[in-house]
């Protein structure tokens, strides 16, 4: 085989395998180089990959040399991948226990797949020929310029973490700072959490930047997301001049091929749809975007106005540095928060449906006032869970083992996991009686219970099925921004970045499942969802209300978000200054009682899920997985805990079993987590084994 081809090549496919994968190459493709793109065949595919380099035959690994090395396809006529973009995908590998191959897919969903490939109408040239260099001046208050000068005197030798109380102005000082790199030549990375918030944010930037701002997520255009990418490696010519540009994108944006990055800006830090879920890589968009600009040795601005509490771990051992802007924009009084006990209101029968006649008063003088309110339910669907009033049975999906929730607008039974689909029966399928029943409220309930509540009043409802129509959701939310709307029940969509200067009430129904989950992160998550929702009302110079509805009126969370209310009040009417706000809220007991019990921020968590058709087939794995873990030598846990199930035991037809790692946060922490990764290898389950580094 030695004299059969002119070299050799190690292609990254978009597959999960381990190790390198070598293909020969011909005379007729003796051009092809590191980052080219092409065609081999693997198995019985044909597959587009990435070369990741050139080798002769003499550097070829042992056991490559004995077994019949394929020839290589064909070299396809793409731009080739950067040196730098595939060392990002080895840090992000590494770091996640993945293989390459997998971020490679990730990063390049579609152009990895022969068959759908596109092409954009477009040109970088056509783009930037359009950017024009004037912008409107921002103004900054003393406060947010204090803040900003802060930090422009820290990033250049940290990430700093803004940490601004809601309606304070961080976007501002993002923007600011953001032309400041541009004038430098710089590109920029602005990311959010959600695709919701980035729209709204869009319409907001575009009449700032124009044509230099680029939206990117995955409601985007495969041809829109090739011409970014285009213009991104775009080298610039005579004509055309490569001008700097500015990315708005969600957690997938940092795969974008940026050669010549400025700044990334990762706003709502703390936000966990930063999280990749499933398929690997199971990685953290904020986390990534870090990684991301310490490789390219750009700066990193994360904003919060609740930071996560490994940001502000970060933050306490200097590893970031922390600039706080304590003072709203226009200085409007902390709203006011109202806790009703629902237990004792349906005691004495002061409940209409899911309101309590204490919040529709309020509601109804809100309205008369010609202000706006926001009604927070965090369950989409008419019926969170519909029941058997004969047999008791709950209607679950036929692949999770979850509660179907019903849908009125489609009368629709509906998993909001996997998205089985099928039309309501009132006839029970388990005892054949048509005893069905709807139990809960969801948001399309709360909107029609709002209606029949206040029948003048205009209210429209904002959730993941309005969100699916963008001409739908921008109507919705430019109605309410406009002043059209009256009344807006929400979901945790609305909780974050939208700044609705009429907007004077803010309710929580049915809190306690806010409340109640069961995560360690539980009490941190309902803290921050509490805190944003309080900064939604209220946002220019009047005082704004948050009013929560709980069977739980004396829970730690509950009474946190009351005295911190009546702090910051005081505050307010005193004078006093406070800028440790979340660092006091942290030390309340939560971050505490994180580090009693070793968990995130203080230790790194890995888990490890089983997953299978059959359940004793899956017991069988974990019980041998088990075994290994806890009494290998090959790496050093503070504790393996495991196999339990997840909250979902049963998820698409498949069952789960997971395990917990904790490693301590030292510098032995990298080899700890890659010798983790090749014993689980080596035990080779008959299951799949999915490994989540950093899981929310």
């Amino acid at each position: 085989m030695e004299g059969q081809f002119v070299f050799y090549v190690s292609v990254i496919l978009p597959i999960k395998w381990e190790g390198e994968i070598f293909y020969g190459v011909t005379a007729a493709c003796s051009a092809v180089k590191a980052g080219s793109w092409v065609s081999v065949d693997f198995g019985k595919r044909s597959l587009q990959g990435v070369v990741r380099r050139r080798l002769e035959w003499k550097e070829l690994p042992y056991q490559s040399r004995n077994i019949e090395i394929k020839s290589l396809g064909e070299v396809v006529d793409k731009p080739a991948v950067s040196v730098k973009e595939i060392r990002f995908w080895d840090m992000i590998a590494r770091y996640y226990l993945c293989s390459t191959g997998e971020v490679f897919k990730a990063a390049y969903p579609i152009l990895t797949v022969r068959q759908q490939e596109v092409a954009s109408h477009r040109k970088p040239e056509d783009v930037l020929k359009a950017v024009k260099d004037e912008f409107e001046e921002i103004e900054l208050s003393d406060a947010q310029q204090k803040a900003l000068d802060e930090i422009k005197e820290k990033i250049p030798e940290k990430t700093v973490l803004l940490e601004g109380v809601t309606g304070s102005g961080k976007t501002e000082i993002y923007i600011k700072l953001i032309d400041e790199y541009l004038s430098k030549g710089k590109d920029m990375l602005y990311m959010v959490p959600e695709i919701a918030m980035g729209n709204y944010l869009h319409q907001r930037l575009k009449k700032h930047y124009g044509e230099r701002l680029l939206c990117f997520h995955s409601s985007v255009t495969q041809a829109a997301k090739k011409l970014i990418r285009d213009i991104l490696t775009f080298k610039g010519t005579e004509e055309c001049p490569r001008k700097p540009v500015v990315v708005l994108g969600t957690r997938s944006s940092v795969f974008l091929p940026f050669e010549n990055l400025g700044l990334a800006v990762i706003d709502e830090e703390h936000d966990s749809s930063f999280k990749q879920e499933d398929p690997a890589p199971r990685y953290n968009g904020r986390d990534a975007a870090l990684l991301l600009a310490q490789m390219l040795g750009a700066q990193t601005l994360m904003g919060s106005a609740t930071p996560s509490f490994e940001s502000l771990y970060n933050c306490y051992t200097r590893k970031f540095a922390r600039v706080a802007l304590a003072q709203k924009y226009f200085r409007s009084p902390p709203p006011k928060v109202t806790v009703i006990d629902t237990i004792w209101t349906r005691k004495s029968r002061q409940m209409k449906g899911s309101f309590s006649q204490q919040l529709i008063n309020m509601i109804e003088s809100t309205i008369a006032e010609k202000k706006q309110v926001l009604v927070f339910r965090n369950i989409r669907s008419y019926a969170p869970v519909v029941q058997c009033s004969s047999c008791g049975e709950p209607l679950k999906c036929p692949h999770c083992n979850v509660p179907l929730s019903y849908h009125r607008y489609d009368n629709s039974l509906r998993c909001h996991w996997c998205e089985y689909k099928a039309p309501y029966n009132p006839e029970c399928p388990s005892c054949k009686e048509k005893a069905l029943e709807l139990r809960g409220a969801g948001t399309e309930k709360i909107e029609e219970e709002l209606k029949q509540l206040f029948p003048d009043a205009a209210v429209a409802r904002y959730d993941a099925d309005i969100a699916k129509s963008k001409k739908e959701s921008e109507k919705v939310l430019s109605d309410f921004a406009a002043g059209k709307t009256d009344i807006l029940v929400g979901t945790q969509m609305t909780s974050k970045g939208f700044d609705f200067e009429n907007l004077a009430l803010v309710a929580v129904i049915q809190a306690d499942t806010i409340l109640s989950q069961q995560d360690f992160r539980a009490d941190e998550k309902a803290m921050q969802l509490f805190i944003q929702l309080l900064g939604r009302s209220g946002r220019r110079t009047e005082r704004g209300s948050l009013v929560i509805q709980t069977n739980q009126k004396n829970h730690p969370v509950i009474k946190e978000i009351v005295s911190m209310s009546e702090r910051l009040s005081w505050e307010y009417e005193t004078g006093a200054q406070n800028a440790a706000n979340s660092a006091e809220r942290a030390d309340g007991g939560m971050m505490a009682e994180r580090s009693m019990y070793c968990f995130p921020p203080f230790v790194r968590l890995v888990n490890i899920i089983l997953r299978d058709k059959n359940f004793h087939k899956l017991e069988t794995a974990a019980s041998s997985l088990s075994s290994v873990l806890k009494s290998s030598r090959a790496f050093s846990a503070t504790e393996v805990s495991g196999p339990f199930p997840p909250r979902m035991e049963k998820l698409r037809d498949e069952y789960q079993l997971c395990f917990a790692v904790k490693f301590a946060k030292d510098a032995n922490l990298a080899k700890n987590k890659d010798a983790l990764k090749r014993v689980i290898d080596l035990v080779k389950v008959p299951v799949q084994v999915a490994i989540d580094v950093d899981p929310n």
